[in-house]
């Protein structure tokens, strides 16, 4: 050992001797008390409680939170010991802060058709042709000669296409597109079906086929700026007025009906249709990819069923046969079509949106919603 190394070892030794030697502390002996009251559960509380408590979660799952906080505030007022309502009153309180509900708007984004230059185009070719379609059937009530049609005919398609392009100037989704043009389709269908119903003639019925296209056009444009309907909302609107007019008609091909019964019936199956599955729409979300393959779906069904009845009958089967047979075919090919595509519009990954925000005690944090 050098010397400087024994000199080193010496001061190390002084240095610690000369500390205090500090003697540790005793544990501190536990000090007889009562134990901490266990949580209380919820049947310990005033009755109704649990109700209000059941309300103000229902509440916060429909995105109401203001509800929900006023709901589980009062359950805390009422019982203070109630071991989720705190806990659930602070994730409402987070979920009013200014970052989650711009988190919770951008999710909802997330899933919303945004305005497109082709549903823009497809709405201005189809009113086109509507106007195209209303000029004829005016110089037909008017009795026009060639230069009367070409030029009513001229006059109403510029007069379709300018209107739905001055319409759409602020931009115009597929959605609202789709049901402005399904809407006049609708209209001229119903509006054939209700003269023949009715048994107008010539002028009459084609004025009323005019009116029923326009008015409808009208309705369309109302549920395009009030509804903003997505466009597999429309479509399963459409196949339900598709496949009601479409089985009643087959069914009411075995029998025998008159032209007015007929176009009755039509006119009432196919407003059912149109209105149930549009209300459907309303909770049921389908694309339409989704219901033009249930649609394809019902379309081989049918031509399935009335093949099958041709077979059954050796290829002269009677003509009730095959439609009884085709009916049944529609149906089962719509129902196969719906169960086999019930996850069609699964979504490949979730969808989240993040965005900073105050949450919890006034704490900085992440603010995050999605669809999963």
């Amino acid at each position: 050992m050098t010397f400087a190394s024994l000199l080193l070892v010496s001061f190390t030794h002084v240095v610690l001797a000369t500390q205090p030697v500090t003697p540790s502390e005793p544990p501190l002996a536990p000090t007889p008390g009562t134990p901490p009251p266990l949580v209380a559960s919820p049947e310990s509380c005033a009755p109704g409680t649990e109700t209000r408590y059941a309300q103000g979660f229902d509440a916060l799952i429909e995105g109401e939170d203001e509800a929900a906080l006023r709901a589980f505030e009062q359950v805390q007022d009422v019982c203070p010991q109630h071991p989720f309502a705190a806990e659930m009153a602070r994730l409402a309180q987070a979920r009013l802060q200014p970052g989650a509900k711009l988190a919770g708007a951008a999710a909802a984004s997330l899933s919303r058709e945004a305005p497109s230059s082709g549903a823009r185009a497809a709405l201005t070719v189809v009113q086109s042709l509507h106007g195209i379609t209303q000029g004829a059937l005016l110089c037909s009530i008017a009795d026009c000669n060639a230069q009367g049609v070409a030029g009513a005919v001229l006059a109403g398609g510029t007069a379709g296409a300018v209107s739905a392009l001055l319409l759409s100037t602020g931009g115009v989704t597929p959605g609202q597109a789709a049901v402005v043009n399904s809407s006049t389709v609708w209209g001229f269908w119903l509006g054939v079906s209700l003269f023949n119903a009715m048994d107008l003639l010539d002028n009459e019925a084609t004025a009323m086929t005019m009116a029923s296209a326009a008015a409808f056009t009208g309705v369309g444009i109302g549920l395009a700026v009030g509804v903003s309907p997505s466009a597999g909302q429309v479509a399963m609107a459409n196949s339900g007025g598709l496949w009601a007019a479409v089985l009643t008609a087959l069914i009411l091909e075995t029998g025998t009906v008159d032209n007015s019964t007929f176009f009755a019936a039509e006119l009432g199956a196919t407003s059912a249709g149109l209105l149930s599955l549009a209300i459907l729409s309303r909770m049921v979300e389908a694309s339409r990819g989704r219901m033009l393959i249930i649609d394809g779906g019902g379309f081989l069904g049918g031509l399935t069923g009335a093949a099958f009845g041709l077979l059954i009958g050796g290829g002269q089967g009677d003509g009730d046969g095959v439609l009884i047979s085709a009916s049944v075919g529609v149906v089962v090919g719509l129902g196969l079509a719906v169960h086999l595509t019930r996850d069609f519009d699964a979504p490949g990954a979730p969808e989240v949106a993040f965005t900073p925000s105050l949450m919890g005690r006034d704490g900085a944090g992440f603010a995050m919603f999605g669809r999963f």
